[in-house]
């Protein structure tokens, strides 16, 4: 859809990643005001919102090892609290855009997708799709997921993004973090990357640095192989990575200022 774009508040931008539970709550409040301006500006954007878990899930994901597979009692349990963690900061998340007079409704991944050695495997379409068709804006995260093969796993956003990019072709997936950059001396970050395309992107995923937190979805590097896969079937989709600080920077991006990395096929 050309008139349909992707985007992700990150785990480590609405939570203090290292502080379990807790949440950023003026960031994700003027998030949320930014999506009701940016949905003012554009009325027929058609936005699918998602966010990441940071210290609500990632710190419970890491202690059941929940990603590599879910087969025991134990590892059922971990599970069921992954899910719980993850839903907790989800609520808040809503509340900010219903304060914000957004229709927003939550579509949880584990109840529309399956997956299959970690991958997305089946999509039970039509909640997702009635929701844009009828201007309800529809929230993702990343969730917990049913496995034909590993039993469960957990699917990060840009695993589904990348997954949904199958049937939506979005024109531009907005990823808002906590870095103002990919950086090529994470941490020192002084030398910013402000394009990858897939044709430099083999000489610069050997300088992406790993997430300073927990992230039992892989960090930055994992997040930048996911969109140079996207945009390999996608060319005409384009990914932006950037700071979400900024009370302007959705806004921004939405409107084709980029303020941080540009991911796109050359």
């Amino acid at each position: 859809m050309n008139d349909l774009m992707m985007i992700k508040w990150g785990g480590s931008l609405i939570t203090e990643k290292d502080k379990p539970f807790t949440p950023r709550l003026e960031i994700i409040q003027s998030l949320a005001k930014q999506i009701k301006k940016v949905t003012e500006i554009k009325p027929d954007l058609k936005i699918i919102l998602g966010h990441g878990s940071g210290s609500f899930g990632h710190a419970v994901a890491s202690k059941y090892q929940t990603r590599n597979g879910v087969k025991t009692e134990e590892d059922w349990n971990g599970f069921s609290q992954v899910w719980h963690a993850a839903r907790n900061l989800n609520v808040i998340v809503t509340q900010a855009l219903h304060e914000q007079g957004l229709p927003a409704v939550t579509i949880s991944p584990s109840s529309f997708i399956s997956s299959s050695n970690g991958k997305g495997f089946e999509y039970f379409q039509f909640p997702l799709e009635m929701a844009l068709s009828v201007n309800i804006l529809p929230v993702i995260h990343g969730d917990v997921i049913f496995d034909h093969l590993l039993g469960g796993t957990i699917l990060s956003t840009e695993d589904i993004f990348l997954f949904l990019s199958d049937y939506y072709h979005p024109q531009k997936i907005l990823l808002a973090g906590i870095e103002d950059y990919v950086w090529a001396d994470f941490p020192k970050k002084k030398i910013p990357i402000k394009s990858i395309t897939t044709r430099n992107f083999d000489d610069i995923k050997k300088v992406i640095g790993k997430s300073s937190s927990v992230d039992v979805t892989g960090g930055m590097i994992e997040k930048v192989k996911l969109m140079i896969d996207l945009v390999k079937k996608y060319p005409g989709t384009k990914i932006s990575i950037f700071s979400g600080f900024s009370s302007e920077c959705l806004i921004k991006e939405v409107l084709g200022e980029s303020t941080g990395t540009l991911i796109e096929m050359e």
